[in-house]
């Protein structure tokens, strides 16, 4: 039997619930697997050694991965360039988890001011994830 494989990349959601839909998926099937079918790299530059693992130990938590220089465990560097590689329902679980931590934390010795940089980069993650077609 010629089953006639092939590689087959998806450039957005629309077009992986099209190709889905022709192969006689439910309609609701499609629209689950759609996000899992779409592949996207995010790049980033310069992050703090710190949030770059924070940011790959997060990625590697939902089923994706990120990579960064050698001296991010060291902190040799002081930044990193990073790739996160994930589906995009892999970097929405991230960025609804980015968006949750340090809720809450409020008080006399208030670190609030220690997740602005990972909410503006979480921010920054959102506007590359839409600026895909």
């Amino acid at each position: 039997m010629d089953y006639q494989g092939k590689l087959i990349t998806f450039e957005n959601e629309k077009e992986a619930c099209a190709a889905f839909l022709d192969a006689r998926a439910s309609a609701g099937g499609a629209r689950i697997m759609a996000p899992k079918a779409v592949f996207r790299i995010i790049f980033l530059k310069s992050v703090r050694n710190a949030v770059a693992n924070i940011l790959k130990q997060e990625m590697l938590a939902v089923g994706g991965d990120a990579a960064v220089s050698i001296h991010a465990v060291d902190c040799s560097e002081p930044t990193t360039d990073v790739y996160l590689l994930g589906t995009l329902q892999q970097h929405r679980r991230l960025l609804r988890k980015m968006r949750s931590q340090g809720i809450g934390i409020k008080g006399k010795n208030d670190y609030s001011h220690k997740f602005e940089e990972y909410f503006k980069l979480a921010e920054e993650i959102e506007r590359v994830l839409k600026s895909a077609p």
